[in-house]
Protein backbone atom coordinates (compact mmCIF):
# COMPACT_ATOMS: atom_id res chain seq x y z
CA UNK A 1 0.00 0.00 0.00
CA UNK A 2 1.40 3.37 -1.02
CA UNK A 3 1.20 6.27 1.43
CA UNK A 4 2.28 9.89 1.01
CA UNK A 5 4.40 12.05 3.27
CA UNK A 6 3.53 15.75 3.00
CA UNK A 7 5.38 18.11 5.35
CA UNK A 8 3.25 20.59 7.29
CA UNK A 9 4.81 23.53 5.41
CA UNK A 10 3.59 22.10 2.10
CA UNK A 11 0.13 21.34 3.54
CA UNK A 12 0.02 24.94 4.75
CA UNK A 13 0.97 26.23 1.27
CA UNK A 14 -1.79 24.14 -0.32
CA UNK A 15 -4.34 25.39 2.24
CA UNK A 16 -3.27 29.01 1.59
CA UNK A 17 -3.66 28.47 -2.15
CA UNK A 18 -7.16 27.00 -1.66
CA UNK A 19 -8.17 29.98 0.48
CA UNK A 20 -6.66 32.46 -2.00
CA UNK A 21 -8.52 30.94 -4.98
CA UNK A 22 -11.81 30.40 -3.10
CA UNK A 23 -14.57 30.14 -4.36
CA UNK A 24 -12.75 28.80 -7.44
CA UNK A 25 -10.94 25.45 -7.40
CA UNK A 26 -7.20 25.78 -6.98
CA UNK A 27 -4.81 23.24 -8.47
CA UNK A 28 -1.14 22.41 -8.59
CA UNK A 29 1.58 19.79 -8.63
CA UNK A 30 3.13 17.68 -5.90
CA UNK A 31 6.87 17.31 -6.48
CA UNK A 32 8.93 14.56 -4.88
CA UNK A 33 10.01 10.95 -5.23
CA UNK A 34 8.98 7.41 -4.24
CA UNK A 35 10.87 5.38 -1.67
CA UNK A 36 9.81 2.06 -0.10
CA UNK A 37 6.16 2.41 -1.18
CA UNK A 38 5.97 5.94 0.22
CA UNK A 39 5.61 9.05 -1.89
CA UNK A 40 7.81 11.76 -0.38
CA UNK A 41 6.53 15.23 -1.27
CA UNK A 42 9.29 17.85 -1.23
CA UNK A 43 7.49 20.75 -2.89
CA UNK A 44 4.19 21.94 -4.29
CA UNK A 45 3.77 24.19 -7.32
CA UNK A 46 0.52 26.06 -7.84
CA UNK A 47 -0.85 26.29 -11.37
CA UNK A 48 -3.53 28.26 -13.14
CA UNK A 49 -6.88 26.48 -13.33
CA UNK A 50 -7.82 26.63 -17.03
CA UNK A 51 -11.15 24.78 -16.65
CA UNK A 52 -14.10 26.33 -18.49
CA UNK A 53 -15.87 26.55 -15.11
CA UNK A 54 -13.17 26.88 -12.41
CA UNK A 55 -15.89 27.18 -9.75
CA UNK A 56 -16.83 23.51 -10.28
CA UNK A 57 -13.82 21.82 -11.93
CA UNK A 58 -10.09 22.03 -12.36
CA UNK A 59 -7.85 21.54 -15.35
CA UNK A 60 -4.10 21.98 -15.61
CA UNK A 61 -2.67 23.18 -18.90
CA UNK A 62 -0.99 20.12 -20.56
CA UNK A 63 1.92 22.33 -21.67
CA UNK A 64 2.53 23.26 -18.04
CA UNK A 65 2.69 19.56 -17.14
CA UNK A 66 5.32 19.04 -19.85
CA UNK A 67 7.28 22.11 -18.72
CA UNK A 68 7.38 20.94 -15.10
CA UNK A 69 8.37 17.41 -16.14
CA UNK A 70 11.22 18.84 -18.23
CA UNK A 71 12.41 21.12 -15.43
CA UNK A 72 12.97 18.11 -13.14
CA UNK A 73 14.51 15.76 -15.74
CA UNK A 74 18.04 15.96 -14.34
CA UNK A 75 16.89 15.82 -10.71
CA UNK A 76 15.75 12.92 -8.55
CA UNK A 77 12.47 14.79 -8.12
CA UNK A 78 9.44 14.51 -10.41
CA UNK A 79 5.71 15.09 -10.43
CA UNK A 80 4.32 12.55 -7.95
CA UNK A 81 0.80 13.91 -7.99
CA UNK A 82 -1.38 16.96 -8.01
CA UNK A 83 -3.80 18.72 -5.74
CA UNK A 84 -7.02 20.62 -6.20
CA UNK A 85 -9.73 22.04 -3.99
CA UNK A 86 -13.43 21.38 -3.61
CA UNK A 87 -14.91 24.74 -2.54
CA UNK A 88 -18.19 24.40 -0.61
CA UNK A 89 -18.67 20.89 -1.99
CA UNK A 90 -20.88 18.36 -0.20
CA UNK A 91 -18.25 15.79 -1.25
CA UNK A 92 -15.67 17.37 1.05
CA UNK A 93 -12.37 15.68 0.25
CA UNK A 94 -13.96 12.75 -1.61
CA UNK A 95 -13.30 12.53 -5.37
CA UNK A 96 -16.05 13.70 -7.71
CA UNK A 97 -17.17 11.73 -10.77
CA UNK A 98 -15.31 14.29 -12.88
CA UNK A 99 -12.15 13.67 -10.83
CA UNK A 100 -12.37 9.94 -11.48
CA UNK A 101 -13.04 10.50 -15.19
CA UNK A 102 -9.94 12.72 -15.33
CA UNK A 103 -7.47 10.06 -14.17
CA UNK A 104 -4.80 9.68 -16.82
CA UNK A 105 -1.82 8.27 -14.91
CA UNK A 106 -2.16 5.46 -12.36
CA UNK A 107 1.12 6.54 -10.73
CA UNK A 108 0.03 10.06 -9.75
CA UNK A 109 -1.38 10.79 -6.31
CA UNK A 110 -4.49 12.96 -6.00
CA UNK A 111 -4.72 15.30 -3.02
CA UNK A 112 -8.11 16.94 -2.57
CA UNK A 113 -8.61 19.93 -0.31
CA UNK A 114 -12.06 20.63 1.07
CA UNK A 115 -12.65 24.29 1.72
CA UNK A 116 -15.69 25.98 3.22
CA UNK A 117 -14.92 29.67 3.80
CA UNK A 118 -11.70 29.24 5.86
CA UNK A 119 -12.13 25.66 7.09
CA UNK A 120 -9.81 23.34 5.20
CA UNK A 121 -8.93 19.65 5.30
CA UNK A 122 -7.29 17.30 2.85
CA UNK A 123 -7.22 13.65 1.78
CA UNK A 124 -5.01 11.73 -0.63
CA UNK A 125 -5.90 9.06 -3.18
CA UNK A 126 -4.16 6.74 -5.62
CA UNK A 127 -5.82 5.54 -8.84
CA UNK A 128 -6.57 1.84 -9.10
CA UNK A 129 -8.33 -0.26 -11.72
CA UNK A 130 -11.43 -2.13 -10.55
CA UNK A 131 -12.65 -5.51 -11.86
CA UNK A 132 -14.31 -3.83 -14.87
CA UNK A 133 -11.08 -1.99 -15.78
CA UNK A 134 -12.50 1.36 -14.64
CA UNK A 135 -10.46 3.75 -12.55
CA UNK A 136 -11.31 4.35 -8.92
CA UNK A 137 -9.49 6.59 -6.47
CA UNK A 138 -8.54 4.70 -3.32
CA UNK A 139 -7.78 6.74 -0.20
CA UNK A 140 -4.23 6.52 1.14
CA UNK A 141 -2.66 7.69 4.39
CA UNK A 142 -1.02 11.10 4.63
CA UNK A 143 1.93 11.19 7.00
Amino acid sequence: MINIKIPNTIKSNIFKEAIKEYPKECCGFLIGYAENNILICENSLSTINIAANPYKFFEINPQEIINVQKSYRKDKLKIIGHYHSHPDSPLGTKPSKKDIQSVYDINLCWVIVSINVNITELSAYMPKLDEQNNYILKEITIN
